[in-house]
């Protein structure tokens, strides 16, 4: 198998596993068979543009996780939260900055175990 299809398989893997989608619900979302998904995480098979597009659209992951691995410096999770953080209005943003930074205070304070 190419590396270019093992990076591809793994990062659909983690994003979807993150994203807390089966195979069949991605599948579902992106217009193909649960088997195609299956192919492209656990054999090497590369999709077509569309789908590929497809699969980082509704992933919501960063096309540089699949073509440029090196230059990414979070995780799929940090990428995510961004994208979603992103997304929302400016009320939102705020809303969302304060209580992490309340969490993180408790959490730090705490020495909560998790």
């Amino acid at each position: 198998m190419h590396s270019m299809n093992k990076i591809l398989g793994a990062v659909i893997k983690n994003a979807r596993i993150n994203k807390k989608f089966t195979q069949d619900r991605l599948a579902e979302i992106i217009g193909v068979g649960p088997r195609h998904i299956m192919a492209i995480e656990n054999e090497g098979k590369y999709p077509s543009y569309e789908i590929l597009y497809n699969l980082i659209e509704a992933l919501d992951i960063s096309a540089d996780l699949i073509f440029r691995p090196e230059t990414v410096n979070q995780t799929i999770e940090q990428e995510q939260f961004i994208n979603e953080f992103l997304a929302c209005n400016d009320r939102e943003q705020k809303i969302v900055s304060r209580t992490i930074r309340v969490l993180l205070n408790e959490l730090r304070n705490d020495d909560i175990d998790i």
